[in-house]
């Protein structure tokens, strides 16, 4: 007891006895830390802020693909985060981490590991804020013919991530694709990379095959058209906000091009090239050519997630489950 009374009044000193003291020697230093007048005061506004600066990465993070800067920002709140876990360590436990001895080894780690978890944990929040996006920025309509009525000449800022349609019919008949052309031992050779075919509100339009029933257009990247059709019969894409399609929207601008040559389509013209009757057309519709109707890009948004929800699994552990980076840190 007496020698443990030393080490108490000495924490720079190595504690050599026995009793409870000495069964954890490396908490010499930090129970003096602990019992000094102002620690619960200081460990509570330091759990405060950082419960502060938790919440506030996390919500950051997972909005961080509606815009380039909340990336950037995402990125500066989680380093924050990270650093500011050893920092309260140290601050927090002066003695333990100004003696620096080896029996401190751990207390001097643990907060480092954390820190490196919390990294991570913004990392995966980043890269499952897809996920998120398309969670919140989706809408649910009644026909294509719908769809391009509302969304017709509207900007990409104003058009939702995903949306999905409960009747709507993509004519694969009618597909066609743009040339990617690339040299391969003295040879050009060209394969069709951009996919585009029409979509009609049912399969009874689309074997009519009037072109002022072409609505939207439906287009894909790297693979041939194959619609996804939900159980219900709806039929779900993207509209906005997915890479490939904001990146390759002009190639998918000229795959439709190719489908309206190819297939000689044109207002007013019905399929065996006689004139077409005039149709009820949705408001702002009604003059847009069809080359420049609404694009979906045809992936189900609920079959194209997986990686975005493993993401989403990993921050969870990262963040929230692990007992060192958690909004209540132990």
């Amino acid at each position: 007891q007496v020698a443990c009374h030393v080490a108490t009044l000495s924490p720079l000193k190595c504690c050599c006895c026995s009793g409870p003291c000495c069964e954890r020697p490396w908490a010499c230093a930090m129970e003096v830390d602990v019992r000094s007048a102002s620690w619960p005061q200081r460990a509570t506004c330091r759990w405060f802020a950082y419960l502060l600066l938790w919440l506030l990465t996390v919500a950051v993070c997972l909005l961080s693909s509606f815009h380039v800067a909340l990336v950037v920002a995402a990125a500066s709140l989680g380093c924050l985060l990270a650093t500011s876990l050893p920092l309260c360590a140290a601050t927090l436990f002066e003695m333990t981490f100004a003696r620096r001895m080896r029996r401190d080894v751990p207390m001097m780690v643990c907060p480092v590991l954390g820190s490196i978890v919390a990294l991570l944990g913004a990392v995966s929040l980043i890269q499952a804020s897809e996920w998120v996006a398309v969670l919140l920025s989706s809408m649910t309509v009644d026909s294509v013919h719908t769809l391009c009525g509302r969304f017709a000449g509207r900007p990409l800022g104003a058009m939702p991530r995903a949306v999905c349609m409960r009747r709507a019919f993509v004519k694969t008949l009618w597909e066609a694709g743009e040339l990617k052309c690339e040299e391969a031992n003295g040879h050009t050779q060209c394969t069709p990379a951009f996919f585009a075919a029409p979509i009609f509100d049912d399969e009874s339009l689309a074997e009519a095959g009037l072109p002022e029933t072409i609505w939207a257009w439906a287009v894909t990247h790297g693979r041939r058209m194959s619609p996804n059709y939900r159980l219900d019969g709806s039929l779900c894409g993207y509209l906005s906000g997915y890479d490939d399609l904001d990146f390759y929207r002009g190639n998918f601008r000229l795959a439709v091009t190719r489908v309206i040559e190819k297939y000689h389509l044109a207002l007013g013209i019905q399929e065996d090239g006689t004139i077409a009757a005039q149709l009820a057309t949705p408001p702002g519709a009604d003059q847009l050519p069809l080359e420049a109707r609404p694009l979906l890009l045809a992936v189900d948004p609920v079959l194209s997630s997986g990686r975005e929800l493993a993401w989403l699994l990993a921050a969870t552990f990262f963040l929230c489950l692990c007992p060192c980076t958690g909004p209540v840190p132990i």
